[in-house]
């Protein structure tokens, strides 16, 4: 189960790339799955999603930017701290499921 979530989070964090418009959301799949596959320790694929994730949203898509600097200016926070949040996600599982593999 664990290859076959971060098969899928990999595959969808690699069509991320090609999708402009929804990019963030797509990006916010690939790493709940990425997540769910480190916590039944899947290192090697969720840390390839990982950084397949935070390269598309850093420096590909300027719309993110945008989505995310914007918000602030609206007053609200929500698409920043829920994109934080799913970054460090992936990290916690992986820590999580090391620990729980002993």
């Amino acid at each position: 189960m664990a290859k076959g979530l971060g098969i899928a989070a990999l595959v969808i964090s690699i069509l991320s790339i090609f999708i402009p418009v929804v990019s963030l959301y797509v990006v916010w799949l690939a790493l709940i799955l990425a997540t769910i596959a480190a916590i039944f320790d899947a290192k090697t694929l969720t840390i390839a999603t990982f950084v397949i994730c935070l390269v598309n949203v850093l420096f590909l898509y300027p719309s993110t930017w945008t989505a995310l600097v914007g918000e602030r200016m609206a007053g609200g926070f929500f698409l920043k701290a829920f994109t934080i949040t799913l970054f460090i996600a992936p990290i916690a599982g992986l820590i999580y499921g090391s620990m729980r593999a002993k």
